[in-house]
């Protein structure tokens, strides 16, 4: 009896919850609380704020809903990584903690802030209607009500693992292009655009398409994959991204957009060279007038500290080209024939 008290004793600690303050009305610049709680082994981060809030300071704002992963609501920062804090749990954080026994909670970025550990989901929710992110059915109108619109299970794989998104915004937070550039589609919106795209009952995929390709648009992505690494629901997005691509050279052509022809440049060159010529790359994506009006200032930096990237007749084919050629044409047919295969 004694030893099972012992080991009951041994699964609560005090830890402490460094958390993000910043109202606003009163406030001239945000600062952190510490909040020091005795806490059980298998307690949540949210169940610890819930705590906090219920019986040492009232005032701590944070959003929750469902409290079993399935709303997104309480999505937040923990440890510096955007995750769920209700399905985060205290134990797991603590050997991530920078200080020991500190676990420091913060909101999501990237978005703008309205108090504490609530962030304001509107720009995210106008994006997602800028992109058109439902279906526009096929179902001719004066059908609409008498039967269901169905679709096999084969196009439904096609969007499984999307539609488990729960718009927790944890992706959006941790993209490392919409901290730059605020105007940038985004990793779930660009989620729910390849889900409504690959839908066989929706009627403006093209429409769609076309929004997705401008400025700000699927070729901004950068490939970093933070978004993937974090996602609370481990959806590929990034496939999703390399599928809206696809589509858009497939359907547009490889020579629709800056991003497209950006595309096409990085693949001739790694088909011809296996590596970049780089010192024309710009040109052959946004074209000369573009570089000269955008690029000189920066080239003239890197002519005067000789860092520029030799001239193409100065880039040499990667040694092994031959197999490599081989070896590229193969995954360009498998490529091909995977999207033929996808398309029926």
């Amino acid at each position: 009896m004694t030893g099972a008290l012992e080991l009951h004793t041994e699964e609560k600690r005090d830890i402490t919850l460094r958390v993000f303050r910043f109202n606003p009305q009163v406030d001239s610049k945000p600062y952190f609380d510490d909040y020091t709680i005795q806490i059980e082994k298998g307690i949540t981060v949210l169940r610890s704020l819930n705590y906090i809030k219920e019986h040492v300071d009232a005032s701590v704002s944070f959003r929750a809903f469902c409290q079993a992963g399935i709303c997104g609501s309480c999505g937040m920062r923990i440890n510096g990584i955007s995750k769920l804090a209700c399905t985060t749990q205290v134990w797991d954080e603590l050997s991530k903690c920078r200080e020991a026994g500190i676990i420091k909670i913060e909101p999501l970025r990237n978005m703008p802030l309205i108090k504490d550990l609530i962030v304001d989901m509107d720009p995210l929710v106008d994006k997602m209607k800028h992109y058109s992110n439902w279906i526009e059915t096929r179902m001719p109108e004066s059908e609409i009500g008498k039967k269901e619109f169905l679709v096999s299970e084969e196009e439904f794989r096609k969007y499984d693992k999307a539609t488990d998104c729960i718009l927790c915004a944890s992706c959006v937070s941790e993209c490392t292009i919409l901290r730059a550039h605020k105007e940038y589609v985004s990793p779930a919106v660009l989620l729910k655009s390849y889900r409504m795209n690959v839908d066989t009952r929706d009627a403006i995929h093209d429409v769609r398409l076309g929004e997705l390709v401008k400025d700000h648009g699927v070729w901004d992505c950068t490939h970093c994959y933070r978004c993937q690494e974090t996602c609370v629901k481990h959806i590929p997005i990034m496939d999703a991204i390399h599928g809206i691509r696809e589509d858009a050279i497939e359907v547009r052509g490889a020579r629709d957009t800056s991003g497209a022809k950006h595309a096409e440049a990085f693949m001739e060159d790694i088909e011809k060279k296996g590596k970049l010529v780089e010192a024309t790359l710009p040109i052959r994506t946004n074209g000369v007038a573009w570089t000269l009006q955008n690029l000189l200032p920066m080239a003239m930096k890197m002519i005067m500290k000789r860092r520029t990237p030799p001239p193409p007749p100065l880039v040499k084919p990667a040694k092994g080209m031959k197999k490599f050629r081989e070896l590229f044409r193969e995954m360009t047919e498998h490529v091909k024939a995977e999207q033929k295969s996808h398309k029926k």
